[in-house]
């Protein structure tokens, strides 16, 4: 209520002021009455908007830095795992694009895209009635040349009984009888009708199936894919500044792009041969751990030892001046060390001090809220 009151007499003042402006001769100056009646209003206005409000006023007690709250490690000498990386792509170790050999129509398609089948299990069939039907034609063509064989053997002196013959007998009796063509002609026929079949030649999961049955089955494109997933390939390059790293049977860390699991394997090939660009082409094996399929695309991580480092995580090291550095705690204050990056892998650095530096095993490094403390900032430990 004061307030108002308070700006109320200021209110009236002005209309005092105000009132007092008209009564000024502005006959001889005109622009004085002007320039007093703005004076008035800034000085309302300044009142109203400057004001001290004394309710406002809190007392205000200085607060105590905080201290940065950090996680150390000590440092200690351990054999760092240098890595070498490249990308590469899953490649099955047993794959076939599988072929109808004859022609006909599809009778039954007996599989899925994406089915596991054994070796030897049907995939799907064609019509078979004309090959069945040329197969019992050469059937009987071919007991029809055996009797006519068996006379031919009896006009030689055998009786109907006997079943040794001298050869070069039985190889006449054979051309006189076309017994030798009728039994190629069946096999061919036999032949023939097992092909209407489509077989798996072994274990693994189908692919690629697009025909649907009764459609004409193309004998120039394969029907499908059969993949073995049990373990695949992976054909991947390294700089021929790498290839002195690597060697047979080293075991290679398989990380694929699509977060399934990872995997090791070994490396099997070694690709004599420098490409144009530089690069020597190794294969490696590696077992499916069960989410892998063919062509997926896969991290290759060759990792070699290295003993007697000064091993830190990756997330100890910052920048301070362009330059790369780590903190050292000591009773609570962090001290800046310049360093050197010897070596690096996905995770972890091996390190020295730099030239006018110190670090040792058994110093306490800094690993984490680091990337805003100066130097002998104070500290404290969390864990």
């Amino acid at each position: 209520m004061l307030k108002v009151i308070g700006y109320n007499n200021l209110f009236v003042k002005f209309i005092v002021s105000t009132k007092n402006l008209y009564t000024v001769n502005t006959h001889k100056f005109p622009s004085i009455k002007l320039v007093i009646l703005f004076f008035h209003l800034f000085a309302l206005f300044s009142a109203c908007t400057n004001k001290p409000n004394a309710t406002a006023e809190v007392n205000k007690e200085a607060l105590p830095e905080e201290k940065n709250r950090v996680e150390v490690v000590t440092l200690e000498k351990n054999d760092f795992l240098k890595e070498i990386v490249s990308n590469g792509k899953l490649s099955a170790s047993q794959q076939a694009e599988l072929y109808f050999k004859v022609s006909g129509s599809l009778a039954t398609i007996d599989v899925k895209n994406g089915n596991t089948i054994n070796k030897n299990d049907v995939i799907a069939s064609l019509d078979n009635e004309t090959y069945r039907l040329n197969m019992k034609k050469a059937d009987i063509t071919l007991e029809q040349a055996n009797i006519d064989k068996l006379d031919a053997l009896i006009g030689m002196g055998y009786t109907i009984t006997d079943t040794l013959y001298a050869a070069d007998h039985e190889a006449i009796a054979d051309i006189r009888s076309g017994y030798n063509q009728a039994q190629v002609t069946f096999e061919e026929a036999r032949l023939q009708l097992s092909k209407t079949e489509l077989k798996a030649p072994f274990s693994g999961k189908i692919s690629g199936i697009k025909q649907k049955p009764f459609e004409q089955a193309n004998v120039s494109e394969p029907f499908c894919t059969l993949i073995n997933d049990r373990s695949f390939y992976i054909d991947f390059p390294l700089l021929e500044t790498e290839i002195s790293k690597v060697k047979l049977g080293q075991d290679v860390t398989i990380t694929p792009i699509s977060g399934a699991q990872n995997t090791t394997g070994i490396i099997c090939e070694i690709d004599p041969n420098i490409d144009e660009n530089g690069l020597i082409w190794l294969k490696a094996e590696v077992q499916n751990p069960g989410e892998y399929m063919q062509g997926m695309n896969v991290k290759v991580s060759i990792k070699q030892a290295i003993s007697d480092q000064l091993v830190v995580p990756k997330e100890a090291v910052v920048l301070r001046q362009n330059r790369e550095v780590l903190f050292r705690y000591t009773n609570g204050i962090a001290y800046w060390t310049y360093i050197n990056v010897l070596n690096e892998n996905e995770n972890e650095y091996a390190v020295m001090a730099a030239e006018g530096a110190t670090l040792s095993a058994g110093d306490t490094v800094i690993v984490s809220n680091n990337l805003n403390l100066a130097h002998e900032s104070e500290v404290e430990i969390t864990n």
